[in-house]
């Protein structure tokens, strides 16, 4: 949780509340931004349910504000993919399997009603979950998207530039879960053995772009 009686207070990290706004006024100082168009839905998703990897994003028609805030300012938007973390945790429980628990299930739904949320209908129920041995972390920065040319006041130009940037994101997850299964050193204790004898030095290689 953050801030608020949460474990940590992300505003510390440079993080800001989710709305539009606080886009617009990040953009308009030339500041660069890091969104998670996905939000809760996205974060607390359920990997019993063979959602791993998966993104939840709003349908972009009436909910393409990040894509007209970026074309607004003439912004670039570069999509990011993370591929790692879900294999770092084993679920216990799903929010759905959490809600459904009898007098607990009662409490966590109460408790969400009084978070707030960044988009109406989200439900900030968080997964029941332990940590396991990590694997590799990758990360790919997509292709840039350029907005200039894309008018901020017509809704099927920003619509095309949403889907478009969804796209980008979708394709890079799908490119990095594919190479990393040749990944001779993807699971931790083969990586150390060999970072081990270069005195870690340097990371053992992946694989090639």
């Amino acid at each position: 949780g953050g801030g608020g009686g949460g474990f940590v207070d992300f505003e510390k990290f440079g993080a800001v509340p989710v709305s539009p706004r606080a886009l617009f006024k990040l953009m308009s100082r030339g500041e660069s931004a890091l969104l998670y168009p996905g939000g809760v839905r996205e974060a607390f998703k359920s990997t019993k349910r063979g959602e791993g990897y998966k993104i939840f994003w709003p349908d972009e028609e009436g909910t393409s504000d990040f894509a007209r805030v970026a074309a607004r300012f003439d912004a670039t938007i570069v999509p990011v993919a993370a591929v790692g973390a879900e294999e770092g945790f084993e679920m216990l429980l799903d929010a759905d399997e959490l809600l459904s628990l009898p007098v607990l299930g009662e409490r966590v739904a109460k408790s969400a009603k009084n978070t707030p949320v960044g988009r109406p209908g989200e439900r900030f129920v968080s997964p029941v979950s332990v940590p396991k041995l990590p694997g590799r972390y990758y990360f790919l920065f997509g292709s840039p998207i350029e907005t200039d040319g894309v008018d901020p006041n017509d809704k099927e130009a920003c619509a095309a530039l949403y889907a478009g940037v969804q796209a980008e994101l979708e394709a890079s997850l799908r490119y990095v879960l594919d190479r990393r299964a040749n990944d001779p050193y993807e699971a931790v204790l083969p990586r150390a053995a060999v970072e081990a004898t270069w005195n870690w030095t340097k990371q053992a290689p992946s694989f090639p772009l």
